[in-house]
């Protein structure tokens, strides 16, 4: 049994039930009025900026506003406004600006841009008073409470909370509104589900050196975050790929002692990653790890962990999120490392305008 006992994260996984509710209660009134007027300017164009885990956060938003909002979605780089200072056109344009911190300073930049030229900007951030609360002409908190532990959990986790409710209030759609009523259901009911399923499989990992992700869709950009919180965490090559990519060239590196994880867990893009399963299973003879709410397809893996069935789609990335939480905390100490205090990450991140030493925002 690996001891977690001392672990500030793992503690932290535990308390993000509360989180998500406290965000969502803490901030439907801001949200709402964001999404007001954004339908009143008929907006149809919503800009991310973020890095690290704030950036993995926005990939799940592209592909909600994308699906569920019918608005163009970008990932902003900021270097074309701190760098190459180019005038992007930001007077039409939703911009969701994400940063556990709220010290990231080339975002604040393109924050300012788009304040300047009258778009709206929203502000997301755990750290009330940081110099992005600073820009952007809403502000929106995490009210996921300090974290302690340098791996951030809560706040990429109520991160996506925010861009899920957000989603959900300017398209209206249904199946997301219900989706908010059920978050902290869905969290504290993957905890428990979770736990023992992952401290079983982890053990397979302890003594790897390489690791592949797979997804596709929302299950991409989930596997984004996981492949990160693991790589801090456990000095681990993990590596993660859209299922639909990996075909495009990297799977001439499969290699059957490099163990897989595929999340499987989005009924709109499962056949595209069983396909590739397959295809490795048979071409490779991969060993692989397969994580899904669907008991056939679980079949399908070496080992598998099974989300509860209902927890499908964007449902699915929040337990799917506290999947790749665990799995990295247990690696961690399971290889004898702090996943509390990642060499070389800090909470804060510094990105030079005109060097290029960047330091991790979580």
């Amino acid at each position: 049994m690996i001891d977690t006992k001392e672990s500030v994260f793992w503690k932290e996984i535990f308390e993000q039930p509360e989180a998500v509710r406290n965000c969502l209660k803490e901030n439907e009134p801001v949200l709402r009025e964001i999404a007001k007027e954004v339908k009143e300017r008929k907006i149809k164009t919503v800009v991310f900026v973020g890095r690290g885990s704030s950036d993995h956060a926005n990939l799940v938003g592209r592909y909600l506003f994308e699906t569920k909002c019918s608005m163009v979605a970008s990932i902003c780089a900021p270097s074309v406004v701190t760098a190459y200072h180019s005038n992007v056109d930001y007077s039409n344009v939703l911009m969701i600006a994400v940063s556990q911190s709220g010290g990231a300073r080339d975002i604040y930049e393109v924050m300012k841009h788009c304040d300047e030229q009258g778009g709206v900007c929203v502000c997301v951030t755990n750290v009330e008073g940081s110099l992005m609360t600073q820009a952007g002409k809403y502000q929106v908190r995490n009210h996921c409470g300090p974290e302690r532990s340098v791996t951030a959990g809560k706040s990429y986790l109520t991160q996506v909370t925010i861009v899920t409710a957000l989603a959900a209030y300017i398209s209206g759609d249904p199946e997301l509104l219900s989706v908010l009523d059920e978050l902290d259901t869905i969290v504290e009911r993957s905890l428990a589900v979770l736990e023992p399923q992952v401290r079983d499989v982890v053990r397979y990992y302890r003594n790897t050196e390489h690791m592949l992700l797979m997804g596709r869709g929302l299950m991409d950009a989930l596997a984004n975050e996981v492949e990160l919180k693991i790589q801090e965490t456990s000095y681990l090559d993990a590596r993660s790929y859209g299922s639909a990519d990996y075909r495009h060239g990297p799977i001439a590196t499969a290699l059957r002692f490099v163990p897989c994880v595929f999340l499987i867990a989005d009924r709109h893009t499962n056949y595209c990653a069983v396909d590739l399963l397959k295809r490795l299973k048979e071409e490779s003879s991969i060993w692989c790890t397969v994580v899904t709410n669907d008991p056939e397809i679980a079949k399908l893996g070496d080992t598998s962990v099974l989300l509860p069935e209902a927890f499908d789609g964007i449902r699915a990335v929040f337990a799917g999120a506290v999947f790749g939480q665990m799995f990295s905390c247990l690696c961690s100490l399971s290889r004898g490392y702090n996943p509390d205090c990642p060499k070389g990450v800090s909470t804060v991140s510094y990105t030079h305008l005109r060097a290029h030493e960047t330091c991790a925002d979580l």
